[in-house]
């Protein structure tokens, strides 16, 4: 018999969290004879292998998957495989949710006949919540091109009108939807009828290229003014120490850029429609933002090196392309400036300015 629900879970040493999030999916509030839970050891070094096998020897709908480190991307594509469930959540093994979780957003899926339930989602951190986000949409149901057309562009990226509402400083100008799969349920038939894996060249925005082509997909998705998961925030995660790592964060940013354009053609291909303008302003406010992460003093790397490396960025055919196309709105003066230094390629000045931003203390910040 078919399992109702698959709930994938990747796990890499996350020895002190995993036991939690288990615990919080086995206590679901749903026919547990109806509840599949994929664990994908991606090749762990500590504990974490070994608890995962205490708990399915306990549990007879636990299944456990080891293997060697292969990233999460392909930990997930290997629980797809594996599912047999008509739902599935990507659950990530350091967080957990509330117990009505797969049961309430499964029946709102077979109720509208939705192929995705979008939801919200707290930030959790020291035993407490220090921040909850609900879905930030105006309807709750969105079928057809209209998810193409509003719904996708909110988890994919920024615009250009988004980047020019920032310079002239509206407010949450810059808010993108959390695009972490964990906040979306989703149909296996829709995944594996449409063939979507997850790419495994990226460490980083998988999620984004997944869940923005698994929308371009549905014909109908609902969202859910509720919260159910917990987001636990740890220093020791791969997204925290990414942040932190300025050429870590540009090879994942050139990557994003390759697995994008791949979207793009992929659902070019389907649907007819070029997403590029949903995600533009992205890629013009990231070839600032790298401007400014590289030029920070660094003892690993000389002032050469990081600016070469910024050059690698800038210099993309592409890159430069969506800078020529992005015409600079009205609004602050130091906003405006960086844009400007891109539009007429003076790179160098350019990393000379931040530099001296750093100098002075200055933080750049969204």
């Amino acid at each position: 018999m078919n399992m109702k629900v698959s709930v994938i879970i990747p796990a890499y040493n996350i020895e002190d969290y995993i036991g939690k999030c288990l615990d919080s999916v086995l206590a679901q509030d749903i026919d547990q004879n109806q509840l599949e839970i994929i664990v994908v050891d991606d090749g762990s070094t500590d504990k974490t292998g070994d608890i995962i096998d205490e708990y399915a020897s306990m549990h007879d709908n636990i299944r456990p998957i080891h293997k060697e480190n292969a990233g999460v991307s392909a930990a997930r594509n290997d629980g797809i495989a594996a599912a047999s469930g008509e739902y599935i959540f990507f659950f990530d093994g350091d967080d957990f949710q509330e117990k009505e979780t797969c049961r309430e957003l499964v029946e709102i899926a077979e109720r509208e006949s939705a192929d995705a339930v979008i939801y919200g989602y707290h930030r959790y951190e020291d035993g407490k919540v220090y921040e909850t986000n609900y879905p930030r949409f105006d309807k709750k149901i969105y079928e057809g091109k209209s998810i193409i057309k509003e719904v996708m562009p909110a988890f994919i990226g920024l615009s250009n009108k988004d980047v020019n509402n920032w310079i002239a400083g509206k407010p949450d100008a810059l808010y993108v939807e959390n695009p972490a799969l964990w906040r979306i349920l989703c149909k296996k038939s829709v995944i594996t009828g449409n063939t979507l894996l997850f790419d495994k060249t990226l460490k980083v925005g998988e999620d984004t290229c997944f869940i923005s082509e698994y929308l371009s997909c549905c014909n109908k998705v609902y969202v859910q003014q509720k919260c159910y998961y917990y987001l636990v925030t740890r220093s020791t995660s791969a997204i925290y120490r990414y942040e932190r790592e300025p050429f870590s964060k540009l090879e994942g940013k050139k990557k994003l850029n390759d697995a994008r354009e791949r979207l793009v053609n992929r659902i070019k291909d389907r649907a007819g429609v070029d997403v590029t303008k949903t995600f533009a302003g992205t890629i013009v406010m990231s070839a600032v933002e790298v401007a400014f992460r590289l030029s920070e003093k660094d003892d690993k790397h000389s002032r050469k090196e990081r600016y070469a490396a910024y050059r690698s960025f800038v210099d993309d055919d592409r890159v430069r392309k969506l800078i020529k196309n992005f015409k600079i709105g009205k609004g602050s003066l130091v906003k405006r400036v960086p844009f400007i230094m891109l539009k007429n390629g003076w790179y160098g000045l350019l990393f000379i300015a931040t530099e001296m931003l750093h100098v002075v203390g200055y933080e750049f910040k969204r």
